[in-house]
């Protein structure tokens, strides 16, 4: 049997080449580089080629913004990764990957791509395709560690994931695409929790009040507000037993999170896209001069529940030095289960209530990513 092809649109950018790397480390799939810049691409599937033996890196030049670019990128592929910034084409992207008869996923934060692949959604089913969205570890991960802790009790009461997100931003190079995903989430931004069985947002006394989060890791005691996400919605129904739910977001430093963006979500709500671009300025140049080491990310899971009979405690950590790492791991984990068909089923799915998440963790471990599991006998 031929080996998968895998086509990573935005291979050549910081997520991409993260996940092209892994695919070729933990898969036999040939990786496609696609971007928009041919020299970028071609020169990145070159080191590729040099680092991991056989040759299986290729590329080709594709753009987001052209139907036919994206159908001559996606001819005889097994799968679409959309690892650029491109939540604001995801409409069309997915549409050429369905046309093409590839499996999709990408790892972007956006309601208006959620709605436009849920508007695809009886179109995926009938091709028998499997499109995963919601992809990496924010949101992707936090249902599916929840889903793990769920399986090692026999009643999980309150399960809380809560987040450290603490990056060199001086370090980065950031396109104006990325740049604006991130003032998009803010936009998007909902602080519902589930709590005494009810899905609630948070007051605006409430707001004044963060939730401290005693995180590991060298990160110490940190403020954190819920931050939806709509992998988590499912969660009651699928864990009768659960009461209590959640994901709170670490905050990015407090110039930022009390003086910047409040005024950057103002000004966006006033003056529209040309706000958004301002507040992406303001933003950046907040999170380069501001955000103080350590840098890392953490993904921190708490559950509460009964085993055999007992009080039961599980906490669980995922972690990584480079954030670009632990989004694409996650992804690759996901691919490698919908490659071996034990979670590619047909339709659309969101990844963390899609991957068995124990071999999840495992697989994600084995790419590189601290996964810690505090479960005493």
């Amino acid at each position: 049997m031929a080996p998968p092809v895998i086509v990573v649109l935005g291979g050549y950018g910081n997520t991409g080449r993260a996940c092209a790397r892994l695919l070729l480390e933990h898969s036999p799939a040939n990786v496609v580089v696609a971007g928009r810049d041919g020299e970028r691409a071609a020169a990145f599937a070159a080191e590729l080629n040099a680092s991991h033996a056989g040759g299986r890196a290729t590329w080709i030049a594709a753009d987001a913004t052209r139907r036919e670019s994206l159908s001559r990128a996606f001819e005889g592929a097994t799968m679409v990764v959309a690892a650029s910034s491109t939540s604001a084409h995801a409409s069309a992207v997915a549409e050429a990957a369905l046309e093409a008869g590839a499996d999709y996923i990408d790892p972007q934060y956006s309601k208006a791509k959620l709605a436009a692949l849920r508007r695809l959604a009886p179109r995926i089913e009938a091709a028998g395709l499997c499109f995963v969205t919601d992809g990496g570890f924010h949101p992707g991960l936090p249902a599916a560690l929840i889903r793990f802790a769920a399986g090692r009790m026999e009643h999980l009461r309150r399960a809380r994931v809560a987040s450290v997100i603490q990056i060199d931003w001086k370090a980065l190079d950031l396109s104006p695409a990325t740049i604006q995903e991130l003032v998009t989430e803010f936009k998007d931004y909902q602080s519902l929790h589930y709590r005494d069985r009810a899905w609630r947002s948070m007051g605006w006394l409430e707001s004044l009040r963060p939730i401290w989060v005693e995180f590991g890791h060298g990160y110490g005691r940190r403020y954190t507000m819920p931050m939806f996400l709509e992998e988590l919605r499912p969660l009651p129904e699928m864990i009768p037993s659960l009461e209590e739910t959640g994901f709170f977001v670490g905050g990015f430093n407090p110039i930022v999170d009390f003086v910047l963006l409040p005024l950057g979500i103002a000004w966006m709500t006033v003056a529209g896209r040309r706000g958004a671009a301002a507040f992406g300025r303001l933003l950046l140049w907040g999170l380069k001069r501001f955000t103080p080491p350590p840098y890392g990310t953490l993904l921190q899971l708490e559950a509460e529940g009964t085993r055999a009979g007992q009080a039961h405690r599980i906490v669980v950590e995922v972690a990584h030095l480079d954030g670009y790492v632990i989004t694409a791991a996650p992804m690759v984990g996901c691919v490698l289960q919908m490659l071996d068909g034990s979670a590619r089923r047909p339709g659309l799915h969101l990844q963390g209530l899609l991957v068995e998440p124990r071999r999840f963790l495992d697989d994600i471990r084995h790419m590189g990513v601290e996964v810690v599991v505090r479960d005493p006998a």
